[in-house]
């Protein structure tokens, strides 16, 4: 599974082609929207900057470095950001789990305000009103399943189990030699 967040999130809205072309995700361990992608930053900011309350609203959306299996270079939307809360630019190069944003409520959201906080992600061929839109159930592993609560795995600082570190000394041809060794 690929979301935009890291640890548990909840599925809002599904994905339904031609009414909801993407899935509204909330996250529950946080709020932070991160890359889904190797890709670069091709768009920050409002979808409509003298309607604020339009479509995505405050959005990133970013062009896959690599092309998937039908060759194109999929575009990711990461919509309803809170305004200003972009920690890319337009440009920026950015890796699967860096940050872009933080979730938010701008643009269309039911219910309007905070209680619709959360992240539409969608996926399209290209970077226009119309372009075809992909499965982003299928794309991502995010189960189509409103209310459903999953966890992506992802835990940037999971700690590891504590290394051993000895001191030896050995010798060898007639040398000897001394240092520490850690397990790897």
């Amino acid at each position: 599974m690929n979301s935009p967040y890291e640890g548990k999130f909840k599925v809002s809205q599904q994905y339904t082609l031609g009414t909801h072309d993407g899935l509204d995700l909330v996250g529950i361990d946080s709020k932070e929207i991160h890359s889904c992608a190797n890709a670069e930053v091709i768009h920050v900011g409002w979808e409509n900057a003298a309607n604020h309350k339009q479509g995505f609203g405050y959005y990133v959306a970013t062009k896959d470095d690599a092309a998937g299996k039908d060759g194109v270079k999929k575009i990711r939307y990461y919509g309803h950001l809170t305004e200003n809360s972009a920690r890319v630019k337009v440009g920026d190069k950015v890796k699967i789990t860096d940050v872009l944003g933080i979730e938010g409520h701008t643009g269309y959201v039911i219910p309007d305000g905070p209680g619709g906080a959360h992240c539409h992600y969608e996926i399209r061929s290209a970077f226009y009103k119309g372009a075809k839109v992909y499965d982003v159930s299928s794309e991502s592993g995010i189960p189509n399943v409103k209310d459903g609560v999953y966890d992506d795995g992802y835990r940037p600082k999971q700690s590891t189990a504590e290394k051993k570190t000895i001191e030896v000394m050995l010798e060898y041809e007639g040398h000897k030699y001394s240092g520490l060794l850690e397990e790897l």
